[in-house]
């Protein structure tokens, strides 16, 4: 599930042409593209997943799409 959204999302990425004027608006616009990709792939969860899902949205901040795949991954491991 991971891999394939990211490939997506690289693909869309790559698409992407906007012309920025600035570089700030342009990380800025970054890091949200990348806070809304942690929430689309956490809603798209099993319902298994329920718990580490909570914990991570309740953790107060948006961790990258790195670390939340990590613990997704650590919880699907601590099952089997």
């Amino acid at each position: 599930y991971y891999g394939a959204l990211k490939a997506k999302w690289e693909e869309l990425d790559y698409h992407s042409d906007i012309p920025w004027h600035c570089p700030h608006d342009q990380a800025l616009y970054v890091a949200h593209e990348w806070e809304n990709r942690v929430f689309l792939f956490l809603a798209g969860l099993n319902d298994e997943f329920e718990g580490v899902r909570s914990q991570i949205l309740n953790s107060g901040e948006v961790s990258s799409i790195e670390d939340v795949y990590s613990c997704v991954e650590a919880e699907e491991q601590r099952r089997l």
